[in-house]
């Protein structure tokens, strides 16, 4: 057992950065580069970007509590992770070639829903089935008292680093690429390049992947029995620390999906940056390196506190964001996003809520899989996945469509220069154009952040509960 607790080994360590980033970049294409793919494809569809939303949620929750159930009764990790990851590339792939359908469904929202929809939907199920089923019940089985913080670090990093490489490289694929025949050629080549690099790992993993050794069948009547027990609500709150911790998740995501799903789209057509890669992507270096030092305050039994700062700091980062650089669009120079002396707000505001973002995942993650029964792991995995992300990505969008529909202008889109561009109905008659012919639609809103700030600071109060048991359980 000694020997067991100095470490997961080298092939351990790598598979988990190795697969644990590729699913990141994989899930940054879905969560930013889908929706700005959907606008500068198929126009401003605000009501599409919702509906796809809360059907990827829909399908991500099935998905992680069916395969979670499957994974527990089989005692096999690997099988999910390996297949789960080659149909998710697959499915990646198929959703940048939706594009070839564009000449077919252009100007029929219920069309381009139905299409975009199914195809984000089957994806993410394929995608749940190998992250969440599979492979965070993979690494949870690792975790020990003496590496519980590196590896929830690393787990946790995982997703800034990979919204960061893909946040810049994504930009460079889909400006790189594009060409004046086909401006979304960019997109196509950049999901094609990511689903195979996922196709190519779900195979390395069937070779190198072993699942723990302690990991053991667990069977508890039928399948479906065992697959209804997770929301047996007695179970659940026997626990109570954990379900704290869970609706803490859940609310602060709440607020978090209010403006991170439109973000690309905010910052590309709201504020008018040409690449949005650049003032989202370089803030988060910086957020992830002010992140670290908390690794150590984790290990040392800090953790409620640890998580306490994170809110603190995404609130003020979305009032700043607000305040400072909504409010000021038209200081920025949106052709050059690296004029760090016009820009400096929008880098200011993304570290503070990227730095916020980080910390926050640091702490919730080694804090919730601690508290996961060892013989249940796969099956709450499921539960996480029910209060990290269907609840949050179906109440947060919800609060957003309207916010968004009450605070923008109904916009068209229109070509100059043989650009699109989003305008105004009044905009697009004197451009000529008949709007009754034209697909209109919202653009991201600034009073997103607001709405994120407020329902951040609820997340404070189920958060206070829980500090309160973690702290006696670790007197």
């Amino acid at each position: 057992m000694a020997k067991e607790k100095k470490g997961i080994g080298p092939l351990n360590w790598t598979l988990l950065i190795v697969i644990g980033f590729a699913a990141q970049i994989a899930w940054v294409i879905e969560n930013n580069w889908f929706a700005n793919f959907l606008y500068s494809d198929f126009g401003a569809q605000l009501g599409v970007v919702t509906a796809m939303t809360i059907c990827s949620a829909a399908a991500t929750m099935f998905s992680a509590l069916f395969f979670g159930t499957l994974s527990d009764r089989i005692g096999s990790r690997k099988k999910l992770i390996v297949w789960g990851t080659i149909l998710w590339g697959i499915f990646t792939i198929a959703f940048g070639l939706t594009h070839y359908l564009r000449g077919a469904i252009y100007n029929n929202v219920m069309l381009i829903g139905v299409t975009i929809v199914a195809a984000d939907t089957i994806m993410s199920f394929f995608g749940s089935m190998s992250n969440d089923a599979g492979y965070n019940a993979w690494y949870a089985d690792m975790m020990d008292d003496s590496n519980s913080g590196q590896i929830g670090t690393v787990a946790a990093t995982l997703p800034v680093i990979g919204t960061l490489v893909g946040t810049l490289v994504g930009g460079m694929f889909v400006n790189g690429f594009a060409t004046a025949e086909n401006p979304q050629m960019g997109f196509i080549v950049f999901f094609t390049v990511v689903g195979g690099i996922n196709i190519l790992i779900g195979i390395a993993s069937a070779f190198l992947l072993k699942d723990s050794p302690k990991l053991k069948p667990v069977k508890e009547g039928r399948f479906w029995q065992q697959f209804a027990s997770t929301f047996n609500i007695k179970r659940f709150m026997a626990n109570r620390e954990l379900a704290l911790v869970f609706i803490t998740l859940c609310v602060f995501f709440i607020g978090y999906n209010c403006y991170f799903i439109h973000i690309m789209n905010w910052m590309n057509y709201t504020l008018g940056f040409n690449d949005p890669s650049l003032i989202l992507g370089i803030p988060l270096i910086l957020a992830m390196v002010l992140a670290l030092p908390f690794i150590k305050v984790i290990n040392n039994k800090k953790v409620p506190s640890v998580a306490a700062f994170s809110v603190i700091i995404s609130i003020i980062g979305c009032i700043f964001i607000y305040f400072f650089v909504g409010r000021n669009a038209a200081a920025f120079d949106t052709a050059n996003a690296l004029n760090i002396a016009a820009n400096w707000p929008c880098f200011v505001g993304i570290i503070m809520v990227g730095m916020g973002y980080v910390v926050f995942m640091q702490s919730m993650t080694v804090w919730m899989k601690r508290l996961y029964p060892e013989e249940h792991r796969g099956q709450f995995e499921g539960i996480r996945i029910m209060f990290f992300v269907f609840f949050p990505m179906v109440a947060g969008p919800l609060l957003a469509d309207p916010i968004c529909r009450h605070f923008g202008d109904k916009v068209y889109q229109v070509v100059e220069n043989g650009n699109l561009i989003f305008v105004t109905a009044d905009k697009a008659a004197a451009m000529g154009y008949d709007i009754s012919r034209i697909a209109e639609g919202y653009l991201p809103v600034n009073e997103l952040f607001i709405a994120a700030a407020i329902v951040s600071v609820l997340s404070l109060i189920p958060m206070a509960k829980a500090a309160k048991l973690y702290r006696e359980r670790n007197k």
